[in-house]
């Protein structure tokens, strides 16, 4: 490490330039030479000032001292040397909160990279960069897509301070852009129960023609909270969706409000012929958990003792056995499940005719 020292200072701009170079792959390890990065930082070479400013970066948290010259040289007159400042302090994290003025006023920078990595490294700081909430709910209109999102990205991360950015991020969930939208929602689900004004465009979202924008509006309206008749509606609907990871989430979670979700019940059996074994498997699953009030899906869960996926059969069986005297009927099927190859779908079995009054013979 203390050759690297020395070379940063070498008269030879290679000499220097490779020395950056190897002390960027060291990150924190490389600590020692934060004080010649420093100096670095003031270099007449614009590359050597930006590597600087990066190795600086890769430091993170351990580069804390470098956070007034990392704020001075976001003023330098290379923009990429500025770029590079503004996510040092970003890496440093909370610890930059002294940046935050400057940063702020970075978010008005000609440049596109530096805009954006002022934004991201707000977002890093957290809440203690609520100062700047006015000036990140401006940058969201900005003209290029990737400052948009890092502006909507931050001010989520800022969380319930940033509540005064909630109808322009409202705004930007009709953004063209997939990742905007996808950022918008999730700051929106960030910011909190102070958000309950964006819960009908968040729930009109839920059929954006991205995945990850659906996912994110649901994880969104999770946050925010809404009414559990409306949270069952939407459930309900989400059983539909194109997306097998959304319509398991939408089993799961009408599995963990039970009983009261029994206006689901025809979606959830619906559900049992789904072709993905991990949505059948959380339906039967929701089913159980609604108990009797569920013995009309007794007949699909019988069917579905049958299926292919062992973890499919086990929560069908373990589904019956919270169903009563509706279920007795499916005890001869749950007898043969005794013999399944799978162990827990014969403990599953075995419970379920405990429950529903058998002295059927038990697994060896």
């Amino acid at each position: 490490m203390q050759l690297l020292i020395q070379q940063l200072q070498d008269n030879d701009k290679r000499v220097r330039s490779g020395a950056i170079d190897e002390i960027k792959k060291l990150g924190p390890q490389a600590k020692a030479a934060l004080p010649a990065l420093i100096l670095l930082l003031k270099d007449p070479e614009d590359d050597l000032r930006r590597g600087a400013a990066e190795a600086i970066g890769r430091m993170g948290g351990e580069a804390k001292a470098a956070i007034p010259a990392l704020i001075e040289a976001l003023k330098d007159k290379n923009s990429l040397v500025r770029g590079n400042a503004a996510f040092a302090l970003g890496m440093i994290g909370p610890e930059a909160r002294p940046a935050v003025p400057a940063l702020s006023e970075s978010l008005k920078d000609q440049a596109q990279l530096v805009r954006s990595n002022a934004a991201y490294a707000l977002g890093r700081i957290g809440s203690d960069a609520k100062a700047s909430v006015p000036s990140l709910i401006e940058l969201l209109g900005d003209q290029n897509e990737a400052v948009r999102k890092e502006a909507a990205e931050a001010l989520g991360k800022i969380g319930n301070e940033a509540k005064a950015a909630v109808p322009t991020l409202v705004t930007l969930l009709n953004d063209r852009n997939a990742a905007v939208r996808r950022h918008a929602a999730e700051a929106l689900g960030r910011i909190g129960t102070e958000a309950k004004p964006a819960v009908p465009a968040l729930m009109k979202l839920l059929t954006d023609q991205e995945f990850v924008v659906r996912m994110h509006a649901v994880y969104a309206l999770e946050k925010i909270g809404i009414e559990r008749k409306e949270a069952v509606t939407m459930w309900t609907k989400l059983l539909q969706d194109k997306s097998e990871h959304i319509r398991g989430y939408a089993a799961e979670s009408l599995s963990k409000i039970g009983p009261d979700a029994k206006t689901a019940i025809p979606g959830l059996i619906d559900s049992l012929k789904d072709q993905d074994w991990s949505v059948r498997s959380s339906a039967a699953k929701a089913l159980g958990k609604m108990g009797i009030e569920a013995k009309v899906a007794v007949p699909a869960l019988i069917e579905l003792l049958r299926d292919g996926n062992p973890i499919v059969r086990a929560n069908a069986a373990t589904a019956l056995g919270e169903m009563g005297d509706a279920a007795k009927i499916a005890i001869s099927a749950l007898t043969k499940l005794l013999e399944d190859q799978a162990q827990i779908v014969r403990l599953s079995a075995t419970q379920s005719i405990n429950k529903l009054g058998s002295s059927g013979a038990r697994p060896q």
